[in-house]
């Protein structure tokens, strides 16, 4: 009998044995930055299997990350006649995991701007799962052999617009990350939100001004460090919070940013050792 460790050994030697990795979320896992000054991912560092596109293939990793990976009703990232996916972390987090490692990524395209988390209980953990799915069966289909499984998980914006409080959140969070563990990941790696870019006061209508509504962000940041420390399977990979100067809008940044903080998710994922 063949043992595990020889068959991961003799798939790395070879060529046909990967790692998954699933960036799921809202928008700044999509990306909203400028695809012209993203990291570039080495050819040789991977692939991304798009899944609702191009399924019968392994296509190049190329910002924006997850073109074409919409499902109407569910992960879709569609708005007037246009995609929003313009530039995200994932070129840089993929080259650097393969410049500390060696190991080649094949990656997936899991999230939808604007997406709270009662609706990714309610309608897109389904979709993100089929894609899961979906991605194993094509590459054992091919044959080749998944290692290691990440999930990277970037959300938590439209909860604090949402005022939700810590502890839902944590459950809801909870919730979503133990239906990927299920399918077969074997970790979360958690990008941490960052700010409510508006200084702009309360106006005559009753809304909420930026100062305060940002406590609110701070709120489920603070989730998310309680959820990294609570739970073994969930770990801090990297924070939006440090990059308020590099915001362009109120809740999204320049590509500088998604470059910066997908080479610290890499890192961390290189530092990973599970099994």
């Amino acid at each position: 009998m063949i043992r595990t460790e020889e068959v991961m050994e003799r798939g790395w030697k070879e060529k046909n044995c990967v790692d998954l990795m699933v960036f799921a979320g809202q928008s700044n896992m999509s990306g909203r930055g400028e695809a012209a000054d993203a990291a570039r991912c080495p050819v040789e560092a991977g692939w991304e299997y798009k899944c609702i596109s191009r399924p019968g293939e392994l296509v190049p990793i190329v910002e924006p990350f997850g073109l074409g990976e919409d499902r109407e009703g569910a992960l879709d990232d569609r708005r007037d006649g246009g995609t929003k996916r313009t530039g995200s972390m994932v070129s840089a987090a993929v080259g650097e995991y393969y410049r500390r490692t060696g190991r080649k990524t094949v990656a997936v395209s899991a999230s939808r701007g604007g997406s709270s988390t009662e609706q990714w209980l309610n309608v897109l953990l389904e979709d993100a799962l089929d894609r899961v799915d979906r991605t194993m069966e094509f590459l054992k289909s091919r044959e080749i052999f998944v290692d290691r499984r990440f999930l990277i998980w970037c959300q938590g914006e439209t909860d604090a617009d949402h005022m939700v409080s810590a502890e839902e959140y944590i459950r809801r969070t909870e919730k979503i990350i133990q239906g990927f563990l299920e399918h077969g990941i074997g970790k979360c790696f958690l990008v941490q939100i960052g700010h409510y870019n508006d200084p702009a006061p309360a106006g005559d209508g009753g809304e909420v001004a930026g100062e305060e509504k940002d406590q609110y962000y701070r709120v489920i940041r603070d989730a998310q460090l309680r959820l990294c420390l609570d739970r073994k399977e969930v770990v801090l990979a990297a924070s939006f919070e440090p990059y308020l100067h590099e915001m362009k809008d109120r809740f999204h940044y320049r590509q500088e940013a998604y470059n910066e903080v997908g080479l610290h998710v890499g890192r961390k994922l290189a530092r990973s050792q599970y099994r």
